[in-house]
Order: structure tokens, then C-alpha cells, then sequence
């Protein structure tokens, strides 16, 4: 077997002879801190159409930078700062069937998957399906580069620029956002809303039920900056939630929309105007942080509107932000050395009230460079009754890297222990890949269709930074227990269940030497299972019902759910 870059040296480990480390205690308690875990945490963004039924994607996001200019009357669209501000058609298999976006949701609908659909508000888009860009360098001078220069291909445009002068570098200003896009506004949005209705049918009656109010709007001035130059303000982006979101609530009166979809942690507190810190924007309204002042006029527009409420669920994007020799975290794989053991503390910025983010969130201070984003989320949501909560864009790490399988198993964990509500990955994971075994682990872990769902319960680990816990309980009384050993040696892990164990369990896992996969039953031991880890690895026992004192015990493995476990439960 050839092994990708960075996992010949982990399969060698554990290849040979275990070391144990010191034993690690896990307590799972099924009646404690239990509360449903919702099924919309296994999403990705994108995905191939193709492949939504066999992965069993719960939800999927037509989002990105590349949406906030999509025309979806011609199915063209601009790319925005990633790619020279140029327009281009979707591809499109089938055009006579409907646009790409169409094919998307089609895919979906047929699967039983749900849909985000990113809903632009910056209110520009492509005119029509020709290849047009935002800084010709015939029109405003030579630029750093064309595109010719750094993709040349038959037909490549070197007239399109990067947007910045040749010789100074400094940015190409007073462009004609024509050059590129079209005004548009939130009737032209509610005219595809109900186009979606018109094909799938309303979210009452089964069609698309989600709705992303853009896509990192703080971000527009350097992303999008041929049409919108200015930095954005705490009023602009509230003026365009209240238009456009009204918008679609017309169009369909059970969407959910999702808001202001800010893309990290400058964005929660400040606007684009402010940037990082405490500025005229924030002050003008009231000394309140950017996401704080929103979800404060999300109630008042309620309050003021027959108690309609504009934003269902409160939507921030989340990476890692990390760093070791100018290599992230996201989308990194294990080469660096420490890379690995970063990303996987790195995870606890997403709850832990005492990790300080080890990257410049740290250095700078605020708020004690403490994250703790799903917490943090869980209060801002509070101050309107209902707000659910939504993480639609995140990476921990490259698809075939086993530290970001791992991260991305124990992710899930800790979204179902935290009540998240949804989340997407950027993007799907390749088939096949070490982070595919990560979302079969929950979706499809004895490869005929078993899911691990239900209420999140109580579970302890006496060393999380050794052995992450976490225990989810089905309505039939089997339990899931999962444990991430993110150790380089193998772990034993002791653990007791209130109540008592069943006979046997059941075990499946994964690490970098082995697909997901059955790894044999386990009896218990002194009314406790004494489980080995392997070495970065990521373990799931299943155990079934204890049956009541008298009875002969059920059978180790519990039926899967239906085919879906519907994400509106």
C-alpha cells in the first residue's frame, strides 16, 4: 500500500509493538446533561450531486464566495478576489433540465438531504454567460499580473488583471462595477425563491427550508471590492437582512433563514468599517458588538412586526486559525512537524472556556484570546427566544491527513455534546478519504446504513487532551460511546456506565493504518469495558440495552434508524 505524505511514519507506529500510556478513565452517565442531537451537524458545502445519496450528507450548502454573485436566472457567476474578479458560467451538465443550482437541489430532494441555499445580498450579479472580469488592464492600466500568467490555458484572458497597479501595488480604484455585474435586488432573490417553490415545493410541504443570508458580508470590500469597494457597516448589512430576508419570508412563508454568516473572528465583533477592533462603527451603535447590536435588532424587528422573526438561525463560519511556519491549520496536512498535535488542541477553541486560541486571537487578548465559539454562539442566540445556531463554514485540516480525520470525528462529537444546531464542512471530503471515515463513523459506520443518533449524554474522560469521551443514547436504549485517542502511543481506556454494561459491545474504528471498520466485540470486566486505543485513532462502541435482571441480554448491535432521521425532528 502506498501511504499519502505524512502517514508512512504513523502507520509504521502503529505498526509496531504498543506502549501504553497511562490508563484513562471515561464515566458515562446515560440520564445526565441529555439533550437531542440534531442530524443537520453532518453537512458539507457543495459536494458532487452524484454521490449525496451514498455519502448520506444530512445537509447541503450552496455557498461560498463564488455565491454572492450568482445569477440564478443565467447561471453565471463571479469569483470574486479568488479568482481576478471574473464572471463565469456554472458548469452545467444538462442546461435543458435546469441551471446547476437546480441540479443541486434536485440532488438533494431526491436523496432526502436537506438544502442552504446561500441567497446573494451585495446586489450585483452577471449580467448574461459571457467571461467578463473587474479589472481590464487595457481600461485601468498594467497590472501585477493577468490571468494568462498564472493559468494559462487555450483562450485565457490576460487583459484581466489582479486589481492591483504594476510597480506600486497599490489597488486599482474607480472601476466600473459594470464592467462586471448588473444592480439587483431582493425581488429579483424572492423571484428564485419561488422558482424553488415552484419546483420542489414550500418548506411546509417538504422543499427547501434553508436560507443563508449571503455569504462573509464584512469581507465584501477585499473579496468583492469591484462592486463594493467601501467597507461595510453595521447598517448596511442590517438594511440588507431586513430587505432580503423579508424577502424570501414572502416568497415562503416556513423558510429559516440563517444570518449574518460573518467569516471569523474579527467579523463577530466589528464591521468591515472598524476591522479588527473597537472603532467609529462600534461606537456609533452604542458600544455594542457587531453580532450582539444584529441579534438585538432581529428581536426589535420582531417585536415591531407581529413577533415575525427575520433570522432563525444565528450563522458564523469558523477555522482554525493556528499557525506553525507560516502553515494553517485548515486544509493543512501532517508534514509540518507539530502540526498534528496543534490541530488536535486546536478543536477545543470551539468550547473551552480555559483555551486560549494559540494564534494571533491569543496574542492580541481580547476577550483573553478565549473562543469558546459554540458557548459563545449559545449567549448571543439567547437574546432572541428561538435563535437556533449554525456553524456553515469550517475545516480542520486536509481530507486524507489523519490528525484532521481525527479532528473532524471528535468535531462532530463535540457539536452533539454543544447543541449546535447545523453545520456544513468546506468542503465535502473526497470519497475515499481518511475524512470520509470520519463522517461515516457517524452516518454509516457498519457500511449498511447504522447511524449513530440521539440524545448527547454525560461523558467524562479523566484526560481529554489524551482521550476525548462523548456518548450519545438512541431511543431504543443503545448507547454510542466514542473515544479519540490523539496520543502517538495506544491508550487504555476504562470505562464505567451508570447503570451497568451489557454482555458485549460492539467496536468500529479508524486511524491512519486502518480504514473505518468492525474491530471486534468487547465483554465487560469488573462492570466495566477496558478498551485499547490505538494511537490516533478514533473508536466507537456500540452497546446495546441492558436488558432487565432475568432476561437474556439483546443483541450487540442495534437496527439502524429509518432511512432518515428527519433533520425537522
Amino acid at each position: 500500500m502506498a501511504f499519502p505524505k505524512g502517514l508512512l511514519a504513523l502507520a509504521l507506529l502503529i505498526a509496531s509493538p504498543r506502549v501504553h500510556a497511562a490508563d484513562v478513565s471515561i464515566t458515562v452517565d446515560p440520564s445526565a446533561n441529555r439533550h437531542p442531537v440534531s442530524p443537520l451537524i453532518y453537512g458539507v458545502s457543495f459536494g458532487d450531486d452524484a454521490a449525496v445519496a451514498s455519502r448520506r450528507w444530512s445537509i447541503r450548502r450552496w455557498g461560498g464566495n463564488a455565491t454572492t454573485r450568482y445569477n440564478w436566472r443565467n447561471d453565471s457567476a463571479n469569483r470574486g478576489a479568488d479568482y481576478l474578479f471574473m464572471n463565469f458560467p456554472n458548469d452545467n451538465p444538462d442546461p435543458s433540465t435546469g441551471t446547476s443550482a437546480d441540479h443541486f437541489l434536485d440532488a438533494n430532494h431526491a436523496a432526502g438531504a436537506e438544502s442552504l441555499v446561500t441567497i446573494p445580498t451585495i446586489g450585483w450579479a452577471p449580467p448574461d454567460t459571457e467571461v467578463r472580469w473587474g479589472f481590464s488592464q487595457q481600461k485601468y492600466g498594467t497590472q501585477q499580473f493577468g490571468e494568462c500568467d498564472i493559468n494559462f490555458y487555450d483562450g485565457c484572458h490576460e487583459d484581466a488583471g489582479n486589481g492591483f497597479h504594476a510597480g506600486s501595488g497599490s489597488p486599482v480604484t474607480g472601476n466600473d462595477p459594470h464592467d462586471t455585474s448588473i444592480e439587483v435586488g431582493p425581488s429579483f432573490e424572492a423571484a428564485w425563491v419561488a422558482h424553488i417553490v415552484a419546483r420542489l415545493g414550500a418548506a411546509s410541504q417538504g422543499g427547501v427550508e434553508f436560507y443563508a443570508l449571503d455569504n462573509e458580508p464584512m469581507i465584501w470590500a477585499s473579496e468583492h471590492r469591484d462592486v463594493h469597494p467601501a467597507p461595510p457597516t453595521y447598517d448596511e448589512i442590517w438594511g440588507k437582512t431586513a430587505g432580503y430576508a423579508a424577502a424570501i419570508k414572502a416568497a415562503d412563508p416556513g423558510a429559516k433563514v440563517t444570518g449574518p454568516a460573518e467569516g471569523g473572528w474579527c467579523a463577530y465583533f466589528w464591521s468591515g468599517l472598524d476591522g479588527c477592533s473597537d472603532g467609529p462603527d462600534y461606537a456609533a451603535h452604542g458600544g455594542m458588538h457587531w453580532v450582539d447590536w444584529y441579534l438585538q435588532q432581529v428581536q426589535a424587528y420582531a417585536n415591531s412586526h407581529g413577533g415575525q422573526r427575520l433570522i432563525d438561525y444565528l450563522d458564523l463560519h469558523c477555522y482554525p486559525q493556528g499557525e506553525i511556519n507560516n502553515t494553517g491549520v485548515a486544509f493543512s496536512d501532517d508534514s509540518v512537524p507539530g502540526m498534528a498535535e496543534l490541530r488536535l488542541r486546536s478543536i477545543k477553541s470551539l468550547y473551552d472556556p480555559a483555551y486560549v486560541d494559540e494564534s494571533w486571537i491569543g496574542d492580541a487578548g481580547f476577550e483573553g484570546g478565549v473562543v469558546r465559539l459554540i458557548p459563545r454562539m449559545k449567549a448571543w442566540a439567547a437574546a432572541v427566544p428561538g435563535m437556533k445556531t449554525a456553524i456553515t463554514e469550517y475545516n480542520w485540516g486536509a481530507d486524507d491527513s489523519p490528525s484532521s480525520a481525527l479532528a473532524q470525528a471528535e468535531t462532530f462529537a463535540i457539536f452533539g455534546r454543544e447543541g449546535l444546531d447545523m453545520a456544513m464542512r468546506w468542503d465535502a471530503p473526497a470519497a475515499g478519504s481518511l475524512t470520509q471515515d470520519a463522517f461515516d463513523l457517524y452516518l454509516d459506520y457498519d457500511g449498511a446504513g447504522s447511524k449513530v443518533y440521539g440524545d448527547s449524554v454525560s461523558a467524562v474522560s479523566s484526560n481529554v487532551d489524551s482521550v476525548g469521551a462523548y456518548a450519545i443514547r438512541n431511543p431504543s436504549a443503545t448507547l454510542y460511546v466514542l473515544l479519540f485517542n490523539k496520543d502517538t502511543v495506544s491508550s487504555t481506556a476504562a470505562v464505567t456506565v451508570a447503570g451497568g454494561v451489557p454482555p458485549a459491545a460492539h467496536l468500529y474504528e479508524f486511524h491512519a493504518g486502518r480504514r473505518l471498520g468492525a474491530a471486534g466485540d468487547v465483554a465487560p470486566s469488573g462492570g466495566r469495558l477496558t478498551l485499547t486505543l490505538p494511537p490516533r485513532s478514533a473508536t466507537l462502541a456500540v452497546l446495546p440495552p441492558l436488558a432487565p435482571p432475568g432476561e437474556p441480554s439483546v443483541a450487540p448491535v442495534a437496527p439502524p434508524p429509518p432511512a432518515r432521521v428527519s433533520p425537522r425532528q
